[in-house]
């Protein structure tokens, strides 16, 4: 009885005391909560034009510290590179699947906010985060002051990124087949990232970090037969000759579930992405 008396009062105190306050709220708005105004540029004009109005998609490249991870040093997008990588992002990833799936697609299974980060975001075990995707919904890019539209080596790892996480949403919604499972499970390794790329590909898998985890390993053969390609794919199979039945069975569960569960023609959404690539990174002769 006495604990519970003494922490009563302990409370009222703490309550008048706090309540005897007589300080000013603060009247400035808080940033990134409608604290911020500026007069829209070519930039905002262009996410209006061809994200918002279209896909009701958000762009966020103005720097909002409450939605990345402040336990690393991470730095704003250049202006001058946003535009070049929403070009990317709209050419590569949505055009393709809209041809393919149709307009609505996008919408049906869709992302609603795009944030870009300047650098690369680094853990303390030496692997490089390039890109989250963040409750089905939201998908974070990371080292965007490196791209360059000229550069088709960035512009593929920026864009398997972006196929890698869509990937993850579509499968947020509709799981992949229980087929994969077992394939490739004993391999499975939160080591991943000291498994050399070629000792990767000699178990089966298109990437060392498709070692990582099951969904991972799904996701990533999807991204890289869509972005690195069939043509990449196959000196793939051909290198790692012991393992070619694996590759040819991921590959073909891959294609039964786009067709299967989004009725999407798989080769036909990869010849849409080559020949965004190959369009997109090809000089303008003049």
């Amino acid at each position: 009885m006495k604990n519970y008396i003494i922490s009563t009062v302990f409370f009222t105190i703490l309550f008048f005391c706090s309540c005897s306050k007589e300080e000013a709220l603060p009247t400035d708005p808080i940033v990134d909560q409608g604290g911020e105004t500026w007069t829209a540029g070519k930039i905002d004009n262009y996410i209006r034009d061809e994200f918002i109005k279209t896909y009701n998609i958000e762009i966020k490249y103005k720097w909002s510290p409450f939605e990345i991870n402040y336990n690393r040093t991470l730095v704003p997008p250049q202006e001058k590179r946003v535009i070049p990588v929403l070009t990317a992002v709209r050419d590569i990833w949505m055009k393709p699947y809209e041809t393919v799936a149709g307009k609505d697609f996008l919408k049906k299974y869709s992302i609603s906010k795009f944030l870009l980060v300047g650098s690369a975001e680094y853990n303390n075990n030496g692997t490089v985060v390039l890109g989250t995707a963040v409750g089905g919904k939201k998908i974070v890019l990371y080292v965007v002051n490196d791209f360059e539209l000229s550069k088709k080596a960035e512009v593929v790892q920026m864009l398997h990124t972006i196929h890698h996480e869509y990937a993850h949403i579509l499968h947020q919604h509709i799981h992949y087949p229980q087929t994969w499972r077992g394939i490739s499970t004993r391999w499975y390794t939160q080591s991943w990232i000291n498994t050399p790329p070629t000792t990767a590909n000699s178990q089966g898998f298109v990437s060392s970090y498709a070692k990582s985890a099951e969904q991972e390993d799904f996701v990533e053969t999807i991204a890289y037969l869509l972005v690195e390609g069939q043509e990449a794919f196959e000196t793939l199979i051909k290198n790692n000759a012991d393992v070619a039945s694996t590759f040819r069975l991921k590959e073909s569960i891959v294609i039964q579930y786009y067709k299967d569960v989004f009725n999407i023609d798989f080769r036909k959404l990869q010849e849409e992405v080559k020949k965004s690539i190959d369009l997109l990174t090809t000089p303008k002769t003049t």
